[in-house]
């Protein structure tokens, strides 16, 4: 045998043993962690579309909202929503960075699922679905696009019509 073809039948011969070597040794590696069932990642799942899919059940209103606020929210973002341009929930823009959640964002969902993963900032994901459709409905409340006592839910929420819709873009919007 040449020596050119006992170095082919030795690449062969490797290549075959370390598959062989690999089968084996995923064979005795421990098998970590377990399948998570569909209801548990249905339950932990928190995307929201602009559309309301993925909104959950329960429902509230800026009534209810109140007194969330009062007690989770002022500290950072004032008694009226207008606690500073960075923070500011509630206005209309005045000048270049002078924006303010009610104004510049498009979707009344996108208020909803901020609020659901990142507030209160010391222990987010920790209102329940009402509360967040009630932390949601005061804000927009404090930005004069729902009464104290409209009702938002999956069907309603999604239908509030933002200020910040007329002037942006995205690939949710319908081309006119």
């Amino acid at each position: 045998m040449s020596s050119k073809t006992q170095i082919i039948t030795m690449v062969i011969a490797g290549a075959l043993a370390a598959g062989c070597s690999k089968a084996e040794e995923a064979e005795r590696l421990p098998r970590l962690g377990t399948e998570v069932p569909d209801a548990e990642i249905a339950s932990i799942s928190l995307n929201v579309l602009p559309t309301g899919a993925g909104l959950p059940k329960g429902s509230g209103n800026a009534r209810l909202g109140f007194e969330l606020y009062r007690n989770h929210c002022t500290s950072c973002h004032g008694a009226n929503g207008k606690g500073g341009p960075e923070i500011a929930l509630a206005g209309r823009p005045q000048r270049g960075t002078d924006w303010s959640t009610g104004a510049s964002w498009p979707y009344a969902t996108s208020i909803f699922d901020y609020v659901r993963r990142a507030m209160p900032p010391f222990s987010p994901k920790t209102f329940t679905d009402d509360e967040l459709y009630s932390l949601t409905a005061y804000v927009l409340h404090l930005n004069d696009l729902v009464n104290e006592d409209q009702v938002l839910d999956q069907e309603t929420l999604p239908k509030i019509e933002m200020p910040a819709r007329a002037y942006s873009k995205s690939i949710w919007q319908e081309e006119p």
